[in-house]
């Protein structure tokens, strides 16, 4: 299977979800990685505001502010790039052409990530060797190639597969949590 017919597959399933069952999985995910050792140490943590059709990370950000660490989200540059600003949950935000909320503040160029104990990153799917499968614009795989912090993929249980294709210039994650859990790559 292609990534773009993976890519079909899976969102005509985010699609089929209820709003109940991806409330549910956002919180189970916020519930297992504010527990993993990593997030409940970390200073800084760079996650990214979720689409409605994804998995939702507004529990975490929420739990990770609540216990004093400070969030960056990306914001899309014309250029294909990502900037980053600290998450303010008073700040307006404004929904780009894709959907994706970004707030307002004070950009921080792309060494913000440089600082994170964690950077979680959306995905379509992950496999079991870490490969991601994004939507295919590229910007994740730019902002974090080279990035020291472990990277954690935010994935529906159905989205952890044995295998994703992937390219040379795909960044493979190390680390995936579902509604069902934290998994590790080895």
């Amino acid at each position: 299977m292609t990534k773009d017919e993976l890519r079909r597959e899976l969102l005509e399933r985010r699609r089929a979800m209820t709003a109940g069952q991806r409330s549910e999985a956002a919180d189970a995910i916020a519930l297992h990685l504010l527990a993993a050792p990593i997030v409940s140490r970390a200073a800084r943590v760079a996650c990214y505001l979720s689409m409605p059709s994804e998995p939702g990370t507004e529990p975490l950000i929420a739990g990770l502010i609540a216990r004093g660490s400070e969030v960056v989200v990306p914001l899309s540059l014309a250029d294909g790039t990502l900037d980053w600003v600290v998450y303010d949950p008073e700040a307006p935000t404004v929904s780009t052409a894709l959907g994706i909320p970004e707030p307002e503040g004070e950009r921080l160029g792309a060494s913000a990530l440089e600082s994170c104990a964690l950077v979680i990153v959306p995905a379509l799917a992950v496999d079991h060797a870490g490969q991601r499968l994004g939507r295919g614009a590229g910007y994740y795989d730019r902002a974090v190639a080279g990035v020291a912090a472990p990277l954690c993929a935010v994935v529906f249980a159905h989205e952890l597969l044995a295998e994703v294709p992937h390219e040379p210039h795909d960044v493979p994650v190390q680390m995936a949590v579902t509604p069902q859990g934290l998994f590790r790559v080895p």
